[in-house]
Order: structure tokens, then C-alpha cells, then sequence
């Protein structure tokens, strides 16, 4: 687990990432907050790459079968073999359905709404959401929203999980993401870090957002790869410091639970 000073220890120096495939993967990423069919000159406005590049990176992907070319609209847009790799992904993943039935039920019994995130770049990225049925109360959140890392209790749990070469390439790129930001937002990071270390989570009283409360735990789930984090989020006036205290130890229990190797519904049960 990251702990406090993690930020000072890192050097600037990171194993090297494949031009090429960084490249690849930024173009394909174009296409999620897109419209389906986007032309070279579409992608080489979006991601600023140059037209050579984009052209012969378009036509790779076709080939690979992760984009799928119309000659009538001359245009690009995603192709099934995307689709197989989410898939894919998710299949390995088994976590996110665990989880829904507790997440539902911490965010009804405390009046919250709860997530699951995995890392997507610079933001945490919530592949599972679910909001208190008992309130109308509640952060306008959803499966696929994303917020930044850095400012959040549950970008800092998610960091936490990270090993060091990882750890490095992260807070390399959060630094060039945030600029001149970043000094005020390693802050909080380092205070995040170091909650985890000493309690198990991290809190936010009103530094994502001025009027929302949020805990976050770690999740290692045994078999999974990809760092992933539990949180609960409110309004400030439902959840006191000492509600989300409380929430933070439910989270540990959970996230206890799931990062056995004893995943089955019946151990489940018996976790929150």
C-alpha cells in the first residue's frame, strides 16, 4: 500500500511506454465521448496526433478488427472486436455483480449512494453505482461517470493499490494533466494516502466538491489485476465526520470480504 511520502519517493524517472501503443489506445478512446462515425480528420482533431500518424493507426486498427471503415461515409467507428475486449474485461471482473446487492444495501441503510471504481487515466471511473431507494437526497452519479483521481477520496484509495512502477506512471501523468494545479492537488493525495495507511480509508469533507462528504476503502480483490476502490458519497448536511467514520468501516468489512479468495454468495452474505 502507498504510504505517506509516496509522492516525494517517486522519481521523475518510468520505465518507457510504447509510442505506438499509447497512441493506439488514445485513438481508440476518441470514440466513447464521440459520435459513432468519425472521419482521420475528426481523430486528428480530437487527440492532436498528426494525419500520417492517424491514417496509418486507423487502418491498423481496421485490420485488427477494433474499427470498422465505410467506404460510403468515409468515416471510422468502433468495431465488435472492441466490444469482445469489454466484454472480456468485465467477464474477468466477476466483482462488479458481487458487489451490487451490498453496495444497495450500505446505500439504503446509511442514505447514500455507493460505487465501485476501477482507474481510467486520470479520473476513477465508476463501473457500478447505486443510490439510496429511501432518499431522494443523492449525487447525480451513474455507472461510467467519472472524477478526477487526485481531488477525490476514491481516486486516493484506487492510487493506493497501485505497485510502484505503476505508482510512478500515474503520478507522473497527473502532474502533466493538472500543471500548475498539481502542487495544491499532490496535497491531497498525500493526506489521502496517509488516512488509508493509518485507518483503512479516506475521507472528504467537502474537498472534491464544497458540499459532499465522501469515504473510500481500497478493494483487492483476490485474482484481480486492476486496482479498484469502494466509496460512499452524500450531501455534507446528512453525512457528519463521524457518519462517515462509521461508513468507513463498513466499507472495510466489505472490501475484506470481497478480497478473499472465498468468493462465493454464501461467504457474502455474511459481509456487511
Amino acid at each position: 500500500m502507498a504510504g505517506a511520502g509516496i509522492l516525494k519517493r517517486q522519481g521523475r524517472k518510468t520505465p518507457p511506454v510504447s509510442t505506438a501503443l499509447s497512441r493506439g489506445l488514445r485513438l481508440l478512446s476518441v470514440f466513447a465521448e464521440a459520435p459513432v462515425w468519425m472521419s482521420n480528420s475528426d481523430i486528428v482533431e480530437r487527440t492532436h496526433l498528426p494525419a500520417a500518424t492517424v491514417a496509418r493507426l486507423t487502418k491498423s486498427l481496421a485490420l485488427m478488427g477494433l474499427l470498422h471503415y465505410s467506404a460510403s461515409r468515409r468515416r471510422f467507428r468502433l468495431a465488435p472486436g472492441v466490444v469482445r475486449l469489454g466484454y472480456g474485461a468485465r467477464s474477468e471482473a466477476q466483482i462488479v455483480e458481487l458487489t451490487r446487492p451490498y453496495l444497495q444495501e450500505i446505500a439504503d441503510n446509511f442514505r447514500v449512494h455507493t460505487a465501485l471504481a476501477v482507474i481510467d487515466g486520470t479520473d476513477a471511473l465508476h463501473l457500478e453505482v447505486c443510490h439510496s431507494s429511501a432518499t431522494l437526497v443523492t449525487l447525480r452519479l451513474e455507472a461510467g461517470s467519472r472524477i478526477p483521481l487526485a481531488a477525490s477520496p476514491i481516486g486516493h484509495a484506487l492510487i493506493s493499490c497501485l505497485e510502484e512502477t505503476q505508482l510512478g506512471h500515474l503520478m507522473a501523468a497527473l502532474e502533466r494533466h493538472h500543471g500548475g494545479d498539481w502542487s495544491h492537488l499532490a496535497q491531497h493525495v498525500e493526506q489521502g494516502l496517509s488516512e488509508i495507511e493509518e485507518q483503512g480509508f479516506a475521507l472528504s469533507l467537502g474537498n472534491w466538491h464544497e458540499d459532499v462528504h465522501g469515504v473510500a476503502v481500497p478493494l483487492r480483490p483476490s485474482g484481480q489485476l486492476n486496482a479498484m476502490s469502494i466509496a460512499c458519497g452524500a450531501p455534507r448536511a446528512h453525512t457528519p465526520p463521524s457518519r462517515l467514520r462509521e461508513l468507513g468501516q463498513e466499507l472495510l468489512h466489505l472490501s475484506a470480504a470481497l478480497s478473499t479468495r472465498a468468493q462465493n454468495t454464501q461467504f457474502l452474505q455474511h459481509a456487511v
